[in-house]
């Protein structure tokens, strides 16, 4: 039976019968209603006045919810870069997004990175006055590092070689001396390849930044309208956990927003077969005997420079697959990307030294970039700087819940209930989710696809146990053991990554994505308004209900100061909220000119990130202060063994003084 709670109320205030003194509530009080205290029923009063059942809310206010907070939502899920003529794809990208969200903004926000490090890098190529024509070397090597950027979103086979790898993609990505021959049946040169592609890439490009906003400002009307709503009607606890319901989802718009950055293509399949083309061509030109000797001439390089080249022959490389896959926006696990590597080995070797205006070293720059230092792992390179976004993931998403998580709870009756302790159960798995990638991560990244990996290990020792019982078997027991070997062989065939994700990632990804869904609507249709879910039962200091309704409530709730606790949870998920908006928008205007496929308005564009990077920088100043006396600090402790300065580039207005040009 449906329960009438305002007339349950009115019974157990009416104190018409002994109904009062036998279920009023004399226990321990949190919170606001604490001093002077209203009378209270006990939760087994509440059951045996009010009813077991749920008093779900009438459509009226249902549908205002609906229209304050669902459609928004929804309106910004389906801004997502989902790909198209790809249903399950879809399905199993969204309950990443959604069920995983620390994980796939940790990703997401890598990307970033590394795009902004590709823009930083064209930034710096030229003085701070100068904007080269296209056709440039400057416009070439613009060119290229988009290339890079792309490459990124894409996930290399595990199995190949890193550190061939890298030196390949180098050549590929670098050069303006190789010459492709006559393998590759394009008359074109490599240059002119790269040139044509990134205009394709560019003009290819997924917009969207319009719809996008669009949905982001509905967004935030929605979360204006329920802060006034809350304020506004204090004492009616429905717009408070309506209100929470908005800031739980408050990381949403900074993914969304941070997808619109890390932008993919329209056909990411077609981008990829490309990216493989051009990668097998190169792979091809260097294959062949004169056109290696021509081009270890030009660049003054000698054999035991190329002498990795012999492995280019082997059938991991000739099958022309290097790029297996589409990794962007977090939708891929342990998605780590081609780029960092290459740009931290050019920066430590060249750039960092060099800082602005480095390209005006053209030779220098380019052997740098083609034959210069590399990193020891290759591509399977981990830089522990990744720990900032990782930890700055944690503080968006977390922040988020931990606002909705303070105003529920706060919120009368005081305690651990259905909605604050759905909120920490929806953090709870999303927090273990990223700790599982990390634990994942961390026992496989130098042992997936080898003899080593773990799943290899325990199929063989069971296989190996299951051998040695054998003989003594029936030959119904035979048959259970050949069952058994077939299993034990198709599981060898697997990694533990792929054991992992599609036996415990994905299916936490499908359940915590259900049960955020459940919490919305839940709050939605009032499926949270039972007597054990309004008393807060979950935990210590629960099991009793506020019966006080109208101006009573309103006063009660003012004079005790619920200002102070909606405020603060109000304040935090807000605060998250804009530090993330505005670091996304900071990344989207400085990047911008580095994908823009019209190359006067992207030299316009580069004109506008160089004056807000001037204008800006006393800002910076004080973090790249501290990061250099901490590295001088660090080289002093060590004995000289680190690097005295910093490896990566940092933006500057004015070149280095040189003593040799």
């Amino acid at each position: 039976m449906r329960p009438d709670f305002q007339a349950c109320g009115n019974e157990f205030l009416s104190h018409s019968s002994d109904i009062y003194s036998k279920y009023l509530y004399n226990g321990s009080v949190r919170g606001i209603l604490q001093s002077p205290r209203p009378p209270l029923i006990t939760v087994e009063g509440c059951r045996a006045l009010c009813g077991t059942g749920t008093a779900y809310y009438p459509w009226k206010d249902c549908s205002n919810t609906i229209t304050t907070w669902v459609l928004p939502i929804i309106g910004l899920l389906v801004q997502a870069p989902f790909e198209s003529n790809q249903a399950w794809r879809t399905i199993l990208a969204l309950c990443r997004w959604i069920g995983s969200p620390i994980s796939t903004l940790s990703y997401i926000l890598w990307n970033i990175k590394i795009t902004g490090k590709c823009a930083l890098m064209i930034d710096m190529a030229t003085k701070f006055d100068e904007f080269p024509e296209q056709g440039s070397e400057f416009s070439q090597m613009r060119d290229s590092l988009f290339i890079l950027s792309v490459m990124n979103q894409y996930s290399p086979k595990p199995s190949l070689p890193p550190i061939e790898a890298e030196c390949l993609l180098r050549l590929a990505l670098f050069s303006n001396l190789l010459s492709l021959g006559e393998h590759t049946g394009c008359p074109k040169s490599l240059v002119q390849r790269r040139t044509e592609m990134a205009q394709n890439f560019r003009e290819g490009r997924k917009k969207g930044v319009v719809p996008v906003f669009i949905s982001f400002l509905w967004f935030v009307f929605a979360l204006v309208l329920s802060i006034q709503l809350a304020f506004g009607d204090i004492g009616e606890n429905e717009t408070a956990h309506n209100l929470a319901v908005g800031l739980l989802v408050g990381w949403l718009p900074i993914l969304i927003l941070a997808s619109t950055v890390d932008r993919n293509l329209v056909s990411a399949d077609a981008i990829r077969a490309t990216l493989n083309g051009l990668i097998d061509d190169v792979r091809l030109a260097l294959l062949d005997p004169q056109n290696l000797s021509a081009f270890m001439a030009d660049t003054r390089s000698t054999e035991e420079d190329f002498a990795w080249t012999s492995c280019l022959r082997k059938e991991i490389f000739s099958d022309g697959s290097f790029f297996k896959g589409f990794g962007g926006q977090g939708r891929t696990h342990w998605h780590y990307g081609v780029a960092h590597p290459i740009l931290a080995g050019i920066e430590n070797n060249f750039m960092a030294q060099y800082g602005r205006d480095w390209l005006h070293y053209g030779f220098a720059a380019r052997l740098a970039m083609v034959v210069g230092s590399r990193n020891v792992n290759g591509l399977k390179m981990f830089d522990p700087r990744m720990v900032w976004q990782i930890t700055s993931s944690i503080a968006i998403v977390c922040g988020s819940i931990f606002g909705a998580f303070v105003l529920s709870y706060n919120t009368p009756t005081v305690g651990l209930g259905c909605r604050s302790g759905g909120f920490v159960i929806y953090g709870s798995i999303a927090l273990g989710l990223l700790a599982t990638e990390l634990t994942v991560w961390w026992l496989t990244h130098t042992t997936t696809h080898t003899p080593e990996d773990i799943i290899v290990q325990v199929s063989t020792k069971l296989e190996d146990q299951l051998a040695r019982v054998e003989g003594g078997m029936g030959n119904q027991s035979k048959q259970k053991s050949g069952r058994v070997h077939a299993t034990l062989s198709w599981f060898r065939s697997k990694t533990f990554r792929w054991v992992m994700k599609n036996f415990f990632i994905r299916p936490c990804e499908a359940v915590n994505t259900v049960w955020l869904a459940y919490i919305v609507f839940a709050q939605t249709f009032g499926a949270y308004q039972t007597c054990d879910c309004m008393a807060s039962t979950w935990g210590t200091g629960g099991g009793y209900l506020d019966f006080q309704t109208g101006f009573h409530r309103t006063d009660y709730y003012t004079a005790n100061g619920v200002y102070c606790y909606w405020g603060s949870a109000t304040a935090i998920s807000v605060a998250v909220m804009t530090a993330g908006l505005g670091y996304i928008a900071i990344e989207y205007c400085t990047q911008s000119h580095l994908s823009t496929d019209h190359y006067d308005r992207a030299m316009a564009g580069l004109r506008h990130t160089r004056y807000f990077m001037k204008y800006t920088y006393y800002i910076r100043a004080v973090r790249t202060f501290i990061l250099e006396k901490g590295k001088l600090l660090w080289w002093k402790v060590n004995g000289g063994q680190s690097r005295r300065g910093r490896r990566s580039l940092v933006w500057t207005l004015h070149p280095k003084q040189r003593l040799f040009m």
